[in-house]
């Protein structure tokens, strides 16, 4: 057996060994290889070698810890095993898919992967792959378009290519319940049908965002192979042994324990669920600590905040706050869901009683229209400063950030604005068709 057939079959099954020697012509560097990434690479190359159980794997790790690296290496060894193979990209980030492309296609163009393997590329667009061997790469957002695509091949008995999804919500988005619900329902609805085989493997890598993202549906709704589901489940927390005297970063050299405790500190529920792969229940977690007052007493700052109601079953709040020493008093709350109409001289009348320096108008799509009107009406009656602002992001992932702010600085006037207060205090543990829209930050 000539040298080139030993490497090429040492290559083809091995793919930290791949990994390893390509990331070292592509990036001129030494791959540095942790643990971690022995045990993700054996599960794939089960899938390369299609041994593995059911082709469905679910690999959860922290952020920056070369998940993406694999997956891009695995897609590259696939296309070597098979020129054939039909893969599939999909992602929240949509420069992320590019790069991943773009890093897939740099191995395949190096002189060593075309000695190697019987494949070369054919094109040079940048969501796409396709090779002399008839094999394809088609990478999408998670939303993008699919339709006419697909993945693996009919009645495969070798590896054909694999779906694979790398991240498929933002983590800025993942306390959206609705975008969290488009992910599953667009999985079910529209993804899976993409794979042209049942054992066609799909590959879900990730670090978990919330307790009902697509892993957590997917593990919630069609098992583990541990319990007689469908799924292969690799989970990593960055700290291992986690609150015990045995406690330790899952890879030192890529950061200490100390600046993983650091980070910790900085966000518990964010950290057990991004780093720790641990995601908790936020439902009763949000605003615990709730600080109440009779009277303040010459407040240096009046300021009102106005929130109009997204939707029907939402409502509009008008917020009056009051500050000093750094504290913040809601001296006053309108909190209501009839039409703006008839709400806006409730609102005027608070202008008119407490006097605000400042007043903000929350005036996101359509309600840019009723703050300007609103603005004109405060103008005649007030000599505040008034101004419309557009928030950049959902008003659950502003609360849920605000939270140990609020918990710390804010104060609520007792026994007033009651409805406005058991929204707040009972915070997401109602049902999807109740939304609290009270704090306007």
């Amino acid at each position: 057996m000539k040298q080139s057939d030993t490497m090429r079959m040492i290559l083809s099954y091995d793919l930290l060994a791949f990994t390893s020697y390509f990331f070292k012509l592509t990036h001129k560097t030494k791959f540095l290889i942790n643990w971690h990434h022995e045990i993700i690479t054996d599960k794939l190359n089960e899938v390369l070698l299609y041994q593995h159980q059911t082709n469905r794997v679910i690999i959860n790790v922290p952020p920056r810890m070369s998940k993406t690296e694999l997956m891009i290496n695995f897609t590259a060894a696939g296309f070597g095993i098979n020129p054939a193979s039909e893969f599939m990209f999909l992602s929240a980030s949509d420069d992320l898919i590019k790069s991943d492309v773009s890093a897939v296609r740099k191995i395949m163009q190096t002189d060593e992967y075309k000695q190697l393997f019987n494949t070369t590329l054919l094109n040079d667009a940048k969501g796409s792959i396709i090779t002399s061997g008839g094999g394809k790469l088609h990478a999408a957002p998670f939303f993008g378009q699919i339709t006419g695509f697909g993945c693996g091949k009919m009645n495969a008995n070798v590896f054909s290519g694999a779906l694979v999804i790398d991240d498929p919500i933002k983590t800025q988005d993942a306390l959206s319940e609705t975008i969290r619900e488009k992910v599953n329902f667009t999985w079910g609805n529209t993804i899976v049908s993409r794979i042209n085989d049942t054992r066609t493997p799909i590959i879900i890598i990730a670090q978990r965002t919330h307790e009902n993202d697509l892993c957590g549906y997917l593990i919630e709704n069609e098992g583990t192979i541990n319990n007689g589901g469908r799924w292969d489940v690799l989970s990593i927390p960055a700290i291992m042994d986690e609150y015990t005297e045995k406690e330790r970063s899952m890879w030192s050299k890529k950061i200490s324990l100390d600046e993983l405790k650091a980070i910790r500190s900085l966000d518990k529920w964010v950290f057990a669920t991004q780093y720790q792969q641990d995601p908790k229940p936020i439902e009763g977690l949000m605003y615990t600590n709730i600080n109440y007052y009779n009277e303040i007493i010459e407040p240096e700052l009046k300021l009102m905040f106005i929130d109009p109601a997204d939707e029907g079953k939402d409502f509009l709040c008008a917020a009056m706050f009051y500050v000093k020493d750094k504290k913040v008093y809601v001296e006053e709350v309108l909190y209501d869901q009839k039409n703006t109409e008839t709400l806006t001289p409730y609102i005027l009348d608070m202008i008119i009683r407490h006097k605000p320096a400042y007043v903000h108008i929350e005036s996101n799509a359509a309600w840019m229209i009723f703050a300007k009107a609103l603005r004109a009406e405060i103008n005649k009656i007030s000599s505040a400063s008034v101004r419309c602002y557009i928030s950049k992001t959902n008003k659950e992932i502003r609360i849920f950030n605000e939270a140990p702010s609020v918990q710390r600085n804010f104060y609520f006037k007792t026994g007033k604005y009651e409805l406005a207060m058991k929204h707040l205090t009972s915070y997401l543990k109602w049902s999807k068709t109740k939304k609290m829209i009270f704090l306007m930050f």
